[in-house]
């Protein structure tokens, strides 16, 4: 029960604190924050992404060694102010809010530092959240914040080692997101360098049964579902990168890092990547001569 307290006190504090995401195409909230009229919005932005970088995996089930290796994937990011034909999108309570949806799919492949073995893996997380944008005296400057859900699934293939071979855990989490972008303008092009971050708060871990066996010997690791929080189960995923608007096309560039570490029946795993990020955002029912 004290453990909960912490938790939910945790959760209340860096909703209530922590500056908050994505840096995506204008919003309601900007044109509002820009002294534009309420009907001038973006109903839909899309941002598809491919990544790929380096890895540092430990599965101590599978093996007690580090392995280091790569990964590549894709990625689709979209958001959408909420209603704006209600009289609390226009001027009341959801005149700046907005929410974002995420599905990111990886593969990787890793080794150890004898080269004696590896492992290969998949990775996919989905997730969506609703954020505010706070309004500036200056346009240029917006803030986000707001709650994100995020649920994902990993599964971890040994390549020589056939006692045990596979590991998998599947997890969903509340998390805080946020960030900050700042926009700046060119002669015919403007762009936005952006930072966001999310991490977990409070969640749920569900690692199944696992079973390994060594000559005519077994042994099982029993499965369980737990609530999850930074007490066991620590959670960033942040990126920097800058949004270019030119006359026919938008891409975004960046950087992106993301750090999971978690124990339980005295396993250990930690899933640490630094991926390049090159992303085509479109918009629809853009209006024409206007900036990010």
């Amino acid at each position: 029960m004290n453990g909960c307290n912490r938790a939910i006190g945790i959760v209340w504090f860096v909703l209530c604190t922590a500056l908050l995401v994505p840096a995506q195409e204008r919003t309601p909230s900007d044109s509002v924050a820009a002294g534009a009229p309420s009907g001038e919005s973006i109903e839909h932005t899309n941002v598809l992404k491919v990544k790929g970088g380096g890895i540092y995996q430990l599965d101590t089930y599978l093996s007690p060694l580090a392995y280091r290796g790569f990964a590549v994937g894709i990625g689709n990011e979209w958001w959408q102010p909420f209603r704006q034909d209600t009289r609390l999108g226009k001027t009341g309570r959801l005149a700046n809010w907005a929410h974002v949806g995420r599905v990111d799919v990886s593969g990787f492949r890793t080794m150890n530092a004898a080269r004696s073995n590896g492992i290969t893996g998949v990775d996919i997380h989905g997730g969506w959240g609703a954020f505010y944008c706070q309004r500036w005296s200056d346009t240029r400057l917006k803030v986000f914040a707001g709650p994100y859900i995020e649920a994902g699934l990993t599964v971890r293939n040994m390549n020589t080692n056939v006692n045990k071979p596979v590991s998998l855990d599947i997890a969903a989490d509340v998390m805080a997101m946020g960030g900050i972008a700042w926009s700046f303008y060119g002669k015919k092009t403007s762009y936005r360098l952006h930072y966001q971050i999310r991490t977990n708060l409070i969640g749920l871990d569900c690692m199944p049964h696992y079973w390994q066996s060594y000559y005519e010997l077994t042994e099982g690791v029993p499965g369980e579902i737990r609530c999850s929080g930074h007490w066991n189960h620590h959670t960033v995923k942040h990126e920097l990168g800058i949004d270019m608007q030119f006359i026919h096309s938008t891409w975004r560039l960046g950087v992106g890092h993301d750090y999971t570490n978690y124990h339980s029946n005295n396993q250990q795993f930690i899933h640490n990547s630094v991926n390049l990020i090159i992303g085509c955002i479109w918009n629809y029912r853009l209006q024409g001569n206007k900036r990010l």
